[in-house]
């Protein structure tokens, strides 16, 4: 029988981790073991972890990828399926990753993924997130968005690390996970596979369901982080960096110095009330379509805010990365 390790990475997340848990114990396939990657928690997580029997190891690099790096190195699984901790799993999530590997008809098929979709009674701010996330404005034509939206079987070109397993023979060809990067861990290591020839494949029946940032601060924040792996990423590999990823950071450094020629004559004032003003309006108009897709007429004024503070932090980890880049060891 094939053995499967599930690697859960964790920090402070009691609040979630028990919902996890007990949908991992209720999976119609169950994993061989249950390895908890705690970042040294202050909270109740470490407690509801050996309730549930998990193995725990702990990490010290600070980053998801240090997580992944030392759950790897107790895990005995010919599977390695990783999730995490903010994430509740359909009872046949796993199983649906495992028969779509194993029925596949591709040899060289070594990893497989599937949706994160909105979490169970998610609250209004965590639906906004969402979609924030269906619009070409907040992302959508990520590789990420895509899995949470697309309903059809294909191959891909990443897949999330709260929705994955790899056959381990592969993950060992690519590994250590690289502990530098902030985020796009997951990203980084799937290209790596890629390279060798191996391919990933998407099975909208492997679901599992992710809290979204439940407010604006890990929102802003969440935005940030992922810009900065993205430019690390492309650091490290010349490659994923579009420039549709760069916009936000031109369009408001742009703007900034127009606003330096406030005083210069009437014009400057005219410009900037135009360049901003259509800002606005495409903001405002992919609110309310949204609003009406999703028939949450309160995102008509919260998804403005979100679209705006979304951008502004995308674009302070973009700069930061590129003119003050995080120093790797």
């Amino acid at each position: 029988m094939t053995t499967i390790s599930l690697i859960i990475p964790t920090y402070n997340n009691a609040s979630t981790l028990r919902a996890c848990l007990d949908s991992v114990k209720k999976q119609t396939l169950t994993p061989t073991e249950i390895i908890i990657a705690d970042g040294h928690s202050s909270d109740d997580t470490v407690n509801i972890a050996k309730e549930f029997g998990c193995k725990i190891v702990y990490e010290e690099g600070g980053t998801r990828a240090a997580a992944c790096n030392v759950a790897l190195e107790k895990a005995e699984g010919e599977l390695i399926a990783f999730t995490d901790s903010d994430v509740i799993a359909k009872e046949d999530w796993l199983e649906k990753l495992v028969s779509t590997l194993d029925t596949i008809e591709y040899e060289n098929v070594v990893c497989i993924t599937g949706p994160n979709i909105e979490y169970p009674n998610e609250s209004l701010f965590g639906k906004a997130v969402t979609a924030i996330y269906n619009t070409f404005l907040g992302g959508g034509w990520s590789e990420q968005a895509r899995s949470i939206f697309n309903k059809e079987g294909r191959f891909v070109e990443s897949a999330a690390g709260c929705n994955v397993l790899y056959r381990r023979e592969a993950l060992n060809e690519v590994l250590p996970f690289d502990e530098d990067l902030l985020t796009a861990e997951d990203t980084d290591i799937n290209f790596k596979l890629l390279k060798r020839g191996f391919k990933l494949y998407f099975t909208p029946e492997a679901i599992v369901y992710h809290q979204r940032p439940q407010n604006h601060k890990s929102f802003r924040s969440k935005s940030k982080k992922y810009a900065i792996g993205k430019i690390q990423f492309f650091k490290e590999h010349k490659t994923g960096l579009e420039l549709w990823h760069l916009l936000p950071s031109f369009y408001f450094i742009t703007g900034i110095f127009l606003i330096f020629g406030l005083f210069a004559s009437l014009w400057i004032w005219i410009g900037i009330v135009a360049y901003f003003g259509f800002y606005l309006l495409v903001i405002i108009l992919a609110s309310l379509i949204q609003a009406i897709k999703f028939r949450q007429w309160k995102f008509i004024f919260l998804l403005p805010i979100m679209f705006i503070e979304g951008h502004i932090s995308w674009s302070i980890g973009i700069l930061k990365e590129i003119f003050l880049p995080m120093k790797r060891e």
